[in-house]
Formats: C-alpha cells, sequence, structure tokens
C-alpha cells in the first residue's frame, strides 16, 4: 500500500519523538520550520498534525512562543501507539498472528461472558455489514476492524481492549495486501464463516463453542 505524503511526515515525527525520547512538552518547531525541514506544503504538513494530534502524539499551540510540542501520553495510548509501528520496526505478518492467536480466546471469552443484548445487536448488524462487503477489499478490511474492535469493546480490561484492537488493525491491513503470505486468501468464504462463528460463540455464552471458534479462527 504506497503512502502519501502526510502518511511520510506523520512517520517522520514519530520516529523523531521516539528515537529522540522526546519528553512531554518539548517543542518541535512551528510549522513554518516543520514545513522547511520536512520539504512539504503547508496543507499536507496540516493534514499530517491532524492525524498526529487526533492519536494524542502532539500538541499545536496558537501565538507567539507557540508551535508543535510533544503530547504527555497517557499509558495506554502509548502502547497503542508502539503497537502503529510494528511495521516500521520489521514485525512481520506471523509475528502479529501469533500474538493475536494467544489474545483471541481471551477477548472472544470476555466478550461471551460480558455481552449485553445491545452488544449482541451490534455485532449482528456488523456481520451483517462484513457479509455484505466481503468481496471489497478495502471495505472488507474496515469491516473486518470494526467487528473485532466491537467484540473487544465488550471485555472490561481497558489494556487488552487497546492492544488488540490495534494489532487487529495492524494484521488485517497486512493480510489484504497482494501477497502477504504466500497461499493466503483474504477473501476466502471460510475466513467469512470463521467470524460468524465467533458471533455465534459469543451469543452462547458458552466456552466450549468460545474454544472451538477461536481454533477455527486461528487456522484461516
Amino acid at each position: 500500500m504506497r503512502e502519501g505524503a502526510a502518511d511520510v511526515v506523520v512517520r517522520s515525527i514519530q520516529r523523531q519523538i521516539a528515537v529522540d525520547a522526546l519528553p512531554a512538552g518539548h517543542r518541535i518547531g512551528t510549522k513554518s520550520e516543520l514545513g522547511r525541514e520536512l520539504g512539504v506544503s503547508p496543507a499536507t504538513l496540516a493534514e499530517a498534525l491532524r492525524v498526529l494530534r487526533g492519536r494524542g502524539a502532539v500538541d499545536v499551540r496558537p501565538g507567539p512562543g507557540g508551535g508543535v510540542f510533544v503530547a504527555a501520553q497517557p499509558p495506554l495510548l502509548q502502547l497503542a501507539q508502539t503497537v502503529t509501528e510494528l511495521r516500521e520496526q520489521g514485525a512481520s505478518v506471523n509475528d502479529v498472528a501469533a500474538v493475536l492467536d494467544a489474545l483471541d480466546e481471551v477477548v472472544v471469552r470476555d466478550a461471551a461472558t460480558h455481552s449485553s443484548r445491545q452488544d449482541l445487536d451490534d455485532l449482528d448488524e456488523l456481520v451483517n455489514g462484513l457479509r455484505r462487503v466481503w468481496g471489497d477489499g478495502a471495505q472488507r478490511a474496515r469491516a473486518m476492524r470494526a467487528l473485532h474492535r466491537r467484540i473487544a469493546d465488550i471485555s472490561p480490561n481497558p489494556v487488552l481492549k487497546a492492544f488488540y484492537v490495534h494489532l487487529v488493525a495492524y494484521l488485517d491491513d497486512a493480510l489484504d495486501e497482494p501477497n502477504a503470505v504466500k497461499g493466503f486468501d483474504p477473501a476466502s468464504p471460510e475466513r467469512l464463516r470463521v467470524h460468524l462463528e465467533l458471533v455465534e460463540a459469543i451469543r452462547s455464552g458458552k466456552q466450549l463453542a468460545v474454544d472451538a471458534a477461536v481454533r477455527r479462527h486461528r487456522q484461516v
């Protein structure tokens, strides 16, 4: 997947913060300084800063003495940001899948234990949407991510949710790239079927059903 100019700026600023271990409140520079340093237009820099602010990575302060500053990040946001940088650090699809395999059972078991009627209704709506867009790669990735995020949201464990959701986003993007894994078909009917089975296992609330659905999920 080709990166846009704003994505490159986001990665560059994130890398600077991480590599230089810049503390919260550190002034990275003014918008003009950053634009010149990175060789990008004001519009591209503004888009990148919007993304970085949304991730909680920077603060942008107007006026004299203003500029772009390193934001104070809550621990969970730091964890999520670390996950988004996995590709750059060389983590493979198999590395991420191995960790997700270990977390799947906990996440799905939590969902089966704690799901409400509204949770189940939301999951039904999401799997129906997943069926409708299964043949479209980009829409499929978004729908898969939304389904996994909603399953994880049912868990009362905020650390588990943050880590799991960002790993899923990383893996879904990677798997939907052409030839990400030799012989892997991201649009296979079996892959759709196992996600429908996950929701049915959650609905049942039964540990045996959860275990069986998670095992099948690991195989596709």
